[in-house]
């Protein structure tokens, strides 16, 4: 067989790109252009709901924005439905990840029902939702969650808020410690697992010392539990 030449490999290599691209939204253009490390993050954090609560299910996301995470939580599910209240950014995600088994619909989820699902995901969201709302959002994560479901909630520890940014803190009006995101989510489940993280590490060290939480829920308690 004749050498592959230079050329001959950079053909291939374009051949195999295509000519599918992807244009980021407001929202993370202005995060990889102002704090391009963020990405690897939040990414992380996907990979992390990803294989716990993913792989052959039936997976809904709970504020997914412009679907950043959408080709993660839907690569090894069966169905995947991204869901926020954001239109400029479900369009994103829209033009960008919808396929045959994506989906992204633009909607206030709290206290809605989409169907039923394997695993609900909701990364980077209940810290912007107001406290008088927060029954809202557990109702959704109820209302959507099938009796042997995960839920997975990520969200920044508030012992970190002193290190957040002024437009973080500005959205940040609803900050959880450990203790209090374990307790919400054991209004609904019987099993709740705290996790921290620090940048891309997933750990359970010294909660406080944690900039992110992670709590995964299964095990779903009867209705009627107290919100």
């Amino acid at each position: 067989m004749d050498k592959l030449t230079e050329k001959d490999v950079w053909e291939g290599v374009t051949a195999m790109l295509g000519d599918s691209t992807k244009r980021l939204g407001r929202h993370w253009s202005y995060n990889l252009w102002n704090d391009p490390k963020r990405l690897a993050f939040v990414l992380a954090r996907y990979k992390f709901a990803a294989k716990m609560a993913c792989k052959n299910k039936r997976v809904l996301e709970l504020g997914c924005s412009e679907g950043i995470g959408a080709p993660i939580l839907a690569e090894l599910a069966e169905s995947y439905t991204g869901v926020d209240l954001d239109g400029p950014a479900i369009a994103t995600a829209q033009q960008n990840f919808a396929s045959d088994k994506s989906v992204f619909l633009e909607d206030d989820f709290l206290g809605k029902s989409y169907g039923t699902f394997d695993s609900i995901i909701s990364l980077d969201v209940i810290e912007h939702i107001h406290l008088k709302f927060e029954p809202l959002f557990f109702k959704a994560i109820r209302a959507n969650l099938g009796e042997d479901g995960i839920c997975i909630v990520g969200t920044p520890n508030i012992t970190s808020d002193q290190y957040a940014s002024p437009a973080s803190k500005i959205g940040h009006v609803n900050l959880y410690s450990s203790e209090r995101l374990a307790d919400a989510m054991k209004t609904l489940f019987n099993n709740v697992f705290i996790f921290g993280m620090n940048d891309e590490v997933v750990h359970t060290g010294f909660a406080p010392m944690s900039h992110y939480l992670i709590a995964v829920g299964c095990y779903l308690k009867q209705e009627g539990a107290s919100l």
